[in-house]
């Protein structure tokens, strides 16, 4: 018998090595970018980004457009923005065209606004003088640009302007340790100028805090959208409450731990003695409904209009919304200002706990201290809850990006 298992075993081994499987060294998001030297008259602020189509403009994509055209007006710069991994669909054409110039990487033009589709870019070169400036957010498109650069400098003895780094999170985190994490923090640690904008001040001193310095730093703080803000305000004295707990649910992206969020609540509904008059909606990206046992179910409600956000973020109680990084995420502001108990996790030098009363921070994160919170929350359940504007600064700040009149001396 014995001899028999090693003979399988021997056998198994031969066949695994006869059928390795071939090794992928590529690390696709890096596809080189190429510049060619041309001439332009003007200073461009060429933002790279990966796509305008709708599908994909929200979020990190939506913010850093706002703060490229905001920039680009106030300094009156020329525009180009460089799309790096999707072509624009018909859909974005006819939405930037009566703004843009859509033109291939080969052409040369002196529109003072223009849209460069990149993500076909084997063996093509993008133009590129003295008088761009690159603008990135994103890990892949700060190294391509940050590479792509110094060989146009070798080449051409053309040196690179201030990169602007628009940093929205700490994006080695994204991944474990691994090559992909370290070309991420090699991104922060170019040798090239760079002017650092970080989205919240916390996120700024997460990187001071590990030891990562820019030559210029500026950081900008969130701000309620403006359509939450227009339902916010509609509001009365009080809000009508139901029995019903938001999550913040995107099993997608692991960053927001809705594993965890869904572990709490397995045990939360053999906790809450009410529980047969509560309900669970997990709105941010559509999933299926998941059991939670004791005839409990997450509903999920998808990506919702902001008009059907406002409206379930009025009538919900509870909500629990989670961030394993340094950036307090923007929905448990959204709901606490929306006056939902919302459970949220501390990360290193975050802690949101000082926002308003309606947040409720935790340092342990582990499923039994959330629901032992939630069923605290829920106990305290109140049909009728006041309602007031405690967080003006986040409500009604029209000029997030005050600092803009002095990156223009720096460019």
């Amino acid at each position: 018998m014995k001899n028999l298992v090693k003979g399988i075993i021997r056998k198994a081994a031969n066949v695994a090595l006869d059928k390795t499987t071939p090794l992928d060294t590529n690390v696709a998001e890096i596809t080189p970018y190429t510049f060619r030297k041309t001439e332009f008259p003007r200073k461009r602020i060429n933002l790279l980004v990966p796509s305008v189509n709708p599908e994909h403009v929200f979020g990190g994509i939506s913010t850093a457009l706002k703060f490229f055209e905001e920039l680009a007006a106030k300094t009156g710069y020329d525009r180009r923005i460089i799309l790096v991994d999707s072509p624009p669909t018909e859909e974005a054409r006819k939405k930037y065209g009566t703004d843009y110039t859509f033109l291939e990487p080969e052409q040369d033009s002196t529109d003072r606004a223009q849209i460069v589709p990149y993500s076909n870019r084997y063996g093509r070169q993008i133009g590129v003088s003295d008088k761009d400036i690159f603008m990135f957010t994103g890990w892949w498109t700060a190294h391509c640009a940050q590479e792509a650069c110094e060989e146009f400098e070798k080449k051409e003895g053309i040196a690179p302007r201030p990169f602007i780094n628009f940093i929205q999170d700490f994006e080695p985190g994204f991944y474990p340790w691994s090559t992909r994490y370290l070309l991420a923090e090699a991104s922060y640690k170019n040798r090239y100028p760079q002017i650092a904008i970080f989205n919240t001040g916390l996120l700024r001193d997460y990187f001071k805090l590990n030891g990562f310095r820019f030559q210029h730093e500026y950081a900008f703080e969130p701000v309620l959208n403006a359509s939450l803000k227009e339902e916010l305000y509609k509001a009365g004295d009080t809000l009508d409450k139901k029995k019903q707990i938001l999550l913040y649910g995107r099993p997608g992206t692991e960053r927001n731990a809705f594993n965890l969020i869904v572990a709490a609540l397995k045990k939360w509904v053999w906790m809450q003695k009410d529980i047969g008059e509560w309900e669970i909606y997990s709105a941010g990206e559509q999933h299926e409904d998941v059991d939670l046992g004791n005839g409990k179910v997450i509903h999920s409600v998808g990506k919702l209009t902001l008009k059907g956000y406002a409206d379930i973020l009025k009538e919900s109680y509870a909500g629990i919304s989670l961030m394993a990084s340094p950036h307090p995420s923007y929905p448990p502001l959204e709901m606490s200002v929306f006056e939902v108990k919302v459970i949220t996790n501390t990360f290193a030098n975050k802690d949101l706990k000082d926002f308003n009363d309606n947040i409720i921070s935790l340092d342990n994160i582990s499923p039994n201290c959330v629901s032992a919170r939630l069923m605290e929350i829920c106990d305290g359940y109140t049909p009728k809850v006041p309602h007031r504007i405690v967080n003006k600064d986040y409500c009604e700040n029209a000029d997030i990006f005050s600092f803009i009149s002095e990156i223009k001396e720096l460019l």
